[in-house]
C-alpha cells in the first residue's frame, strides 16, 4: 500500500522539511520491516510536505505519525492519502533538468475504469515522463492522482488539455508543479519498485533489500 503523508508547518516549513530528513533513519527504522520511505516532496504555493512511503499494513502509517511526525517542532496539521491500484513508471537516469508535476482529475464514477485503463499506454508526448497514477478517492473533486516529470511546465498543460481532459468522464483536472523533491532509494531501487510485472504485494517482499 502507498500512503502520502502531508505535514502542515504551522509557520516556516523550512525546519520542518530539514527535520524530516535529519531524522531519515530513525523513521525508517521506527516502521522497522513494515514499509519502506520513498522521497519526500514540496509542492509550490504550499506550506506542506509530503512524505511518500509504502507499508505492509495501514497501522504502520498511524504509528509513524503519532510517534514520530506529530512530534516534530512546529507542525500544525497531518493529513493523510492513500493511493489505490498504483502504477509506477521506470525513469531514465538523466532526470535532473526536468520539472515534475502532479496532476489531479475528477472523473465520473461510471467512467473511472475506463479512464485507468487508458491511462495504462506508457506512451507519452517527448518531454513527458510518466512517474505513477493511480486512484485517491480523498475527495469528491479529486479520484485519480499522477505524477509527471516534464521538460517544461508548458509541455504538461499541453498534454493535461488535449489528452488527459478531453478522455470520456474526465470532468476537471488541477496541475500542481513540485518545488523540490528529496528520494530516499536510489535510482536502482526506484527501477526495481517500478519494474512491470511486479505487484504492490510482490513488492513487500523486497523490503529487505532496502536494509542493506
Amino acid at each position: 500500500m502507498i500512503s502520502i503523508i502531508r505535514v502542515l508547518a504551522k509557520d516556516d516549513l523550512t525546519s520542518i522539511w530539514d527535520e524530516i530528513i535529519r531524522r531519515k533513519d530513525e523513521l525508517q527504522s521506527s516502521l522497522q520491516k513494515k514499509g519502506q520511505l520513498l522521497y519526500l516532496t514540496k509542492r509550490t504555493g504550499y506550506n506542506e510536505a509530503s512524505l511518500f512511503m509504502h507499508v505492509k499494513e495501514l497501522p504502520a502509517v498511524s504509528e509513524l505519525i503519532t510517534a514520530q511526525l506529530s512530534k516534530i517542532k512546529g507542525v500544525s496539521g497531518i493529513w493523510v492519502i492513500q493511493l489505490f491500484r498504483p502504477k509506477f513508471f521506470p525513469l531514465p537516469r538523466d532526470t535532473h533538468t526536468m520539472k515534475r508535476f502532479v496532476i489531479t482529475a475528477k472523473v465520473a464514477p461510471e467512467s473511472l475504469a475506463d479512464v485507468y485503463k487508458q491511462l495504462l499506454n506508457p506512451n507519452m508526448p517527448d518531454g513527458l515522463k510518466k512517474v505513477y497514477y493511480a486512484f485517491t478517492f480523498h475527495f469528491y473533486d479529486d479520484c485519480l492522482q499522477f505524477s509527471l516529470l516534464a521538460d517544461k511546465e508548458e509541455t504538461v498543460r499541453k498534454y493535461v488539455a488535449d489528452v488527459l481532459a478531453k478522455m470520456t468522464g474526465v470532468l476537471k483536472t488541477n496541475i500542481y508543479p513540485i518545488e523540490k523533491t528529496k528520494p530516499f532509494i536510489t535510482y536502482d531501487e526506484w527501477q526495481a519498485y517500478a519494474k512491470e510485472g511486479v505487484s504492490l504485494a510482490a513488492w513487500n517482499h523486497m523490503l529487505a533489500q532496502f536494509r542493506q
